[in-house]
């Protein structure tokens, strides 16, 4: 029986690929530290994907798949092709899979779903396949995993982790690490204990925390930074600083080891106190390289931080900006405008409150309309009232405005107070901010002209809070389209760099 297992990584339907497939990775590993060869095929990097899974296909024991809700339209398309090529046993698993388990296994295309994290699972289904037990379709339910006894995952196992090493990383960032820039995304813990009302999190019982050790976290990142020559470090986990004595020993380690890296992570808000990133302690992740933060102020709205179960207020929110400020520390700050329940007045609280944290150098954000995610509090009470309609089946979900309306970041949706002008208001504070474009990713002089005249208007318009007559909107997203097509982003992946111009 062959040792051999195809992984999937699909396309999305925003031609998003800035990120190396670090779950694919995690369970490739897994793989072959219990004797299989996991092979990965990323299929935004394939000039012909189906070409490609139809070759890998040819002696493999099964084909997994990972799958987020706006990769559904590929993977039904890729799931539905290997059925017809082959006798390969489908695996599926992923987010969209954790959230809707039962619909995926009801597919005629897939024979195994996984729900929650996948690294054991993946062991049980491959020695299952090896005895040749196929059986019927099975659920394998969430499992907690113990991440100090998961293996160091092996990038190497994606044979496209050079072109993510060495890409560009869209992040605010990039304008104060040194060039050039390699870098790879990190996991040392999981979950998140906070119970935000909009959050996959909650939704999909990940808010136990788990955390591998600071001595294990030190270890690791001495070793990928050495392997791969890295100058960068993207800790991807959900709440990086919930242990904060274990935040501490582990920038202690970065220091001991001379590793001379830069690293963000994402943090709450109300963390920036005297006894977590007090001081001393911010001091000490300055030096052990720390030079982003994401944090999540959603809003200037204290009535619509109320709503969202946050559990922060303004004030919280700008000492933590503030702080950053002082430590040269990019406060990269996330919101979201149109929660179920806002009035526009707490819109327009949210853009006065951006405006005024502008003062603050080091303060950039990126402003989302609410996206509904699946069976979150929200969007559970959104469903009651009538204004939306969750798919029964996978292929429901292949629809692009259904997608759309459950994933787009700025959008205009049934139960919004003002759709049209909280979609551009939400377009035109990131179009200050450079998310889509900074000065720093441009080369000619011309085109950074033409960007500081677009994010100009755009700060006019945001501090009159107007967003009518949005023909420069259109502009830019011409310019946009012509920037990345010129440097050839386009054609050499496939895909833009970043969701560039944004969904109308």
């Amino acid at each position: 029986m062959t040792n051999k297992v195809l992984l999937i990584r699909p396309k999305n339907i925003y031609s998003y690929n800035n990120y190396p497939a670090l779950n694919l990775i995690s369970l490739g590993t897994q793989l072959e530290k219990a004797g299989f060869k996991a092979r990965i095929v990323n299929c935004a990097f394939e000039s012909d994907p189906l070409k490609t899974i139809e070759n890998e296909l040819k002696g493999a024991l099964f084909a997994g798949i990972s799958i987020v809700t706006s990769e559904v339209p590929d993977a039904y398309d890729l799931v539905k092709f290997i059925k017809a090529h082959s006798d390969v046993p489908v695996v599926a698993g992923g987010w969209h899979c954790t959230l809707f388990p039962e619909q995926m296994a009801d597919s005629e295309y897939i024979d195994y779903v996984v729900a929650g994290e996948g690294e054991e699972h993946i062991l049980d289904i491959a020695g299952l396949l090896k005895d040749g037990q196929k059986g019927g379709k099975k659920i394998h339910e969430r499992k907690i995993v113990d991440l100090e006894s998961l293996p160091l995952p092996d990038y190497g196992i994606d044979g496209s982790i050079e072109r993510f090493i060495s890409s560009y990383l869209t992040d605010k960032l990039s304008e104060y690490v040194r060039k050039p820039m390699r870098w790879l995304p990190y996991e040392s813990s999981r979950g998140c204990p906070s119970q935000c009302t909009f959050c996959i999190n909650t939704v999909t019982n990940n808010r136990q925390y788990r955390k591998k050790s600071a001595d294990k976290v030190v270890e690791e990142i001495v070793y990928l930074v050495k392997k791969f020559k890295l100058t960068h470090l993207k800790i991807v986990d959900d709440n990086f600083f919930v242990d904060i004595n274990r935040v501490r020993n582990i920038c202690r380690g970065i220091v001991e080891n001379k590793l001379n890296i830069t690293w963000d992570g994402e943090c709450r808000c109300d963390y920036f106190n005297e006894r977590m990133l007090n001081d001393e302690t911010l001091d000490l992740c300055k030096k052990s390289g720390l030079v982003q933060l994401t944090i999540g102020v959603e809003s200037g709205s204290s009535h619509t931080l109320e709503l969202m179960k946050k559990g922060i207020t303004p004030e919280q929110a700008e000492h933590a900006v503030e702080q950053c400020n002082r430590y040269k520390i990019i406060a990269r700050s996330a919101f979201i405008i149109e929660i179920p329940g806002e009035e526009l007045h707490d819109i327009k609280k949210t853009i006065s409150f951006i405006n005024r944290l502008r003062k603050y150098p080091y303060f950039t954000c990126g402003v989302g309309t609410f996206r509904p995610y699946p069976k979150c509090e929200l969007t559970v009470r959104l469903l009651e009232e009538g204004y939306l309609q969750e798919p029964k089946s996978f292929y429901e979900w292949t629809n692009r405005e259904i997608i759309d309306m459950y994933t787009s970041a700025e959008y205009i949706r049934p139960w919004q107070v003002n759709g049209k002008y909280s979609e551009s208001a939400a377009y035109y504070l990131n179009m200050e901010s450079a998310v889509r474009l900074g000065n720093h990713q441009i080369d000619r002089s011309i085109d950074r002209l033409k960007n500081d005249f677009f994010r100009y208007f755009a700060k006019i318009r945001n501090r009159v809070k107007f967003y009518g007559l949005s023909f420069d909107k259109k502009l830019y997203k011409k310019f946009l389209v012509n920037f990345y097509k010129r440097r050839g982003d386009l054609e050499k992946s496939g895909s833009y760099p970043l969701s560039c111009v944004g969904e109308d």
